[in-house]
């Protein structure tokens, strides 16, 4: 038998990347991220407690839970979404890196990782909120 209409993944997954043109494009909400970005602080703490130096998690999973809340927003639909996600990353990935290679020592232990990641983190929470509010350009 053959289905009439796309099915929902499909549909689901084409919102997610393309928004339909009628759809309004809110900025991203500030206090949401800032959530986000002090439980990320609180599980980098954790996991440079509470690891050790060998181990493979570090507290750098703090950029993935920013990340994940971002995403939440990209999905929603607000303004720039894409482009105010790629830039934050690149810009928090620049900052970790700049301060990593500033600071020598910084990646030889947890603290130091806490170090560089926890103001990365914070970079990319301001400039992703910063980005989506932006006015949004008329549609030609």
């Amino acid at each position: 038998m053959a289905r009439s209409g796309k099915p929902g993944f499909v549909r689901s997954v084409r919102r997610f990347f393309w928004l339909p043109r009628d759809m309004p494009r809110r900025p991203a909400a500030a206090l949401p991220l800032v959530r986000a970005w002090l439980f990320a602080l609180a599980v980098g703490v954790l996991f440079a407690v509470f690891t050790p130096d060998d181990d493979v998690l570090t507290p750098s999973i703090m950029t993935v839970v920013v990340w994940v809340a971002a995403l939440d927003d990209v999905g929603k639909g607000v303004r720039h979404r894409w482009s105010a996600f790629l830039i934050s990353g690149a810009a928090c990935w620049g900052l970790a890196r700049l301060l990593s290679t500033m600071g020598p020592g910084l990646d030889d232990s947890h603290w130091g990782e806490f170090a560089v990641f926890a103001p990365a983190t914070a970079v990319f929470v301001a400039m992703f909120v910063g980005i989506t509010q932006l006015p949004q350009n008329p549609r030609l």
